[in-house]
């Protein structure tokens, strides 16, 4: 059964969550433009800010560093996927998956007209779990729908770092279950291969940091103590599991790309 005051959250404040002032209050205090016009309009996502500040901050500095024109939504609706879809999702309701789909359009085309009203070249997605539903929706618009990877690639020209790293974009499990477009993970890779010094591992990226049997597989197979992703849900899964573990640290791709970048 779908969950009626998450949906009248998102219509009302834009995040299902009850607490949404946390999520404005943290964005505020790193200082994001907010509504502004500019060429990119970056989707940030409901969990990130108050789940990851530091992450967050550091795109932002990254951001301001490459000399980025980019904008935060007045109102950023939620997709709909972690409240909605998910759940009907898992517990297989057709009538369920069939409303959140059809909310979940209707919150993403609620972001189209915002991002297309303040003149963006572009759309820009950070948050790993909305990526999917906007790949099924990128027709709706005519602004391009791209991952932050792919705009961080057309600004990042080159950087040098002395440090060895895991990189694990994440199996992508649960986009599958709702687009059949694969997932373009080519611009990290670009992004990484612009780093002199840096010294990159490759684990099994089919085994999935959030389903524990696989998790247990996937660590043994970590190379070094420092793990890169570029999926947020990746980074929340990582760290959880990676905790109890001496020394272990998760990173973002924007924070290995701040430090390869001259002071």
């Amino acid at each position: 059964m779908i969950n009626e005051k998450f949906i009248n959250n998102v219509r009302e404040h834009g995040t299902y969550k009850a607490n949404w002032q946390g999520k404005a209050k943290v964005l505020a205090d790193i200082g994001f433009p907010t509504g502004e016009k500019a060429d990119y309009a970056i989707i940030i996502g409901c969990y990130q800010p108050e789940a990851m500040p530091e992450a967050i901050g550091v795109l932002k500095t990254l951001l301001d560093r490459l000399q980025i024109s980019y904008t935060l939504l007045s109102k950023e609706f939620c997709c709909g996927w972690m409240p909605i879809g998910q759940p009907a999702v898992m517990a297989k309701d057709e009538e369920d998956i069939a409303r959140s789909k059809d909310l979940s359009r209707q919150f993403i085309l609620g972001n189209f007209k915002q991002a297309e009203a303040l003149g963006a070249k572009a759309i820009v997605l950070f948050c790993g779990a909305c990526e999917p539903s906007y790949t099924n929706l990128a027709g709706e618009t005519e602004l391009p729908v791209i991952s932050y990877s792919d705009l961080l690639d057309k600004y990042f020209i080159k950087g040098k770092l002395d440090m060895n790293f895991d990189y694990y974009p994440g199996c992508y499990r649960f986009r599958r279950r709702i687009t059949s477009q694969p997932v373009d993970i080519e611009a990290a890779k670009r992004l990484l291969g612009k780093i002199e010094g840096i010294k990159v591992s490759e684990p099994d990226s089919n085994l999935c940091c959030y389903v524990p049997s696989q998790m247990n597989k996937l660590t043994p197979r970590f190379a070094t103590k420092d793990n890169v992703t570029i999926c947020t849900g990746c980074y929340y899964n990582l760290r959880e599991n990676l905790k109890d573990k001496e020394d272990y640290r998760v990173w973002m791709l924007p924070e290995i790309l701040l430090k390869a970048l001259p002071a």
